[in-house]
Formats: structure tokens, C-alpha cells, sequence
């Protein structure tokens, strides 16, 4: 899990910029392509996004591990 609020600034830039919003930011062109969301929709989520890196806001992410049994 990894949580980061505007008491932790170098995992608000490491992580949440840099990996975690760089990651989603770079299937834009292809989720508007497929159809899964209309540009407007996807820029006002990249903005929330971002704004969890600001004074007050806070990114909490916690990650699965699939198995099939």
C-alpha cells in the first residue's frame, strides 16, 4: 500500500507524480481510441489526480496480486 499526504512531499513526487500518474497518462490515446472514455472525462481525473499532490489532499493505493486457482 502506499499513502501520501502533504506531510510526506518526496513520495507525493516520486510516487504519485512520476510513477503512478506518469503510468496513467501515458494510455490516454489509447483508452479515447478505444472508446472506454471521452476525453473531457479523462482530463477532470488526470486534474483530481494531480490535486492529491497539493495541500490537503491525499493518494492512498493499495496493490492486488491476481491468481488463478
Amino acid at each position: 500500500m502506499v499513502y501520501v499526504d502533504a506531510s510526506r512531499p518526496d513520495p507525493a513526487d516520486g510516487f504519485t507524480k512520476k510513477t503512478f500518474i506518469a503510468m496513467v497518462e501515458g494510455v490516454r490515446e489509447k483508452a479515447l481510441r478505444r472508446g472506454l472514455i471521452d476525453g473531457e472525462t479523462w482530463d477532470a481525473g488526470i486534474r483530481g489526480l494531480y490535486r492529491t499532490c497539493e495541500a490537503g489532499g491525499t493518494f492512498c493505493y493499495t496493490f492486488f496480486k491476481g491468481r488463478r486457482e
